[in-house]
């Protein structure tokens, strides 16, 4: 095996598109006979001039693996090749989150590992299932994010790309699998698009269902915010909530509907207290890169309460000009109407009252973890006043 990953063929499922190759520069180029329908971003059209930069284009930093996974992968591979941006899309093949696959003489296709859905909820050993799990597919797992994560193959499931993201919060973020499962139910009574999900019985694993691949096994465009605004993932903390908000009007095709999903989703992340809604947490969905108007916003996901780890944290973006702490009901109001709103007052106090009925009707959820439901709920009051 060679000791570094230099060319990488990039596939669409509507066939290949070209070639990502990295010298002293990342460079895509577009087949001479690749068409519109095999365009890879929303913001890279097709054209035979090749796209160059010094650091990774986004689109394809968009499932680069931070944190945990990526310091794991790391560790298992670093003797044998050279560990970067490279190796993770080589990785990535065809299990990556929206519709670009990556070919590579260095890692041939295979068929991703399944497990039993109800066994991983049900299990009742006494090792670490995520472990073992992490052990068996850490190589088929190119995700963003630091939190600790997987991908694995449904057993249920007849098409090919792992549909299911294992999450643990380890020892480091007690209970932040009954933090996620909290915040998206709190999301789901209050009207969000949310794709289907679960939590173990010991509590230890939050399971969510892929929704960028169809039943069928189809794959669905799915590009997060940063790469939309063209941006790093390193820049994922700056900007603010309008320019956002902007990114939707610009692309959407039903900007109004899709703009009070987003508003709605602002407002649950600042009554729960969650700090890391930054742009790779926001995305749109496509069917047809060629049909902008199936382009909308995507279900949510990785919404947590920041606040029971980090007790003096903060929004990941601006509103309103600041970030220096989460916004009550008046400044929510003021963003509301800055981005066309209609009555934001009341989708306000609608999302306030959700979280604070599931609270209640979760109550035994937080037995073993009480500081996270007394973190929700100070978040939860500061935001009504």
């Amino acid at each position: 095996m060679s000791d570094r990953v230099k060319r990488i063929r990039v596939h669409v499922p509507e066939g290949e598109s070209g070639t990502l190759e990295k010298s002293h520069r990342f460079s895509f180029a577009y087949d001479h006979s690749a068409q519109q329908k095999q365009q890879l971003s929303l913001t890279m059209p097709v054209r035979l001039p090749a796209y160059s930069r010094g650091a990774i284009h986004p689109i394809f930093e968009q499932n680069l693996p931070e944190g945990f996974i990526r310091e794991r992968i790391t560790e298992r591979l670093r003797k044998h090749i050279r560990i970067d941006e490279m190796l993770f899309l080589a990785l990535q093949r065809d299990y990556g989150i929206g519709r670009l696959q990556f070919h590579s003489d260095h890692f041939p296709d295979r068929k991703a590992g399944k497990e039993n859905l109800a066994e991983i909820l049900h299990w009742q050993g006494k090792e670490s299932l995520f472990d073992e799990l992490l052990d068996k597919y850490l190589l088929q797992t190119s995700i963003s994010g630091v939190q600790p994560k997987i991908l694995v193959g449904d057993s249920h499931a007849t098409f090919h790309p792992p549909s299911l993201i294992i999450k643990s919060g380890l020892s480091e973020y007690p209970g932040l699998a009954v933090n996620e499962f909290f915040c998206m139910t709190a999301a789901k009574k209050c009207g969000l698009n949310v794709p289907k999900f679960h939590l173990s019985d010991d509590h230890s694993l939050f399971i969510v269902h892929r929704f960028d691949i169809r039943d069928n096994g189809d794959h669905l465009g799915m590009e997060d915010f940063s790469v939309l605004l063209g941006e790093r993932a390193d820049d994922k903390y700056t900007g603010s909530y309008e320019n956002l908000a902007n990114v939707i009007s610009m692309y959407c095709a039903s900007p109004k509907k899709d703009l009070e999903s987003f508003f709605r989703l602002i407002v649950l992340s600042a009554a729960v207290g969650n700090g890391d809604a930054h742009k790779k947490n926001f995305s749109l969905l496509y069917d047809d890169i060629q049909k902008p108007e199936t382009i909308r916003f995507s279900p949510v996901y990785d919404i947590v309460s920041t606040l029971p780890y980090l007790k003096n944290d903060t929004p990941a973006l601006k509103m309103n000009g600041h970030k220096k702490y989460f916004p009550k009901k008046t400044e929510l109001t003021q963003f509301g109407k800055k981005i066309g709103i209609n009555k934001p007052a009341e989708t306000i106090e609608y999302i306030l009252e959700n979280v604070s009925d599931t609270l209640k009707q979760q109550q035994k959820l937080f037995e073993n973890f009480p500081f996270i439901r007394n973190a929700i709920q100070q978040a939860l009051l500061k935001c009504s006043r």
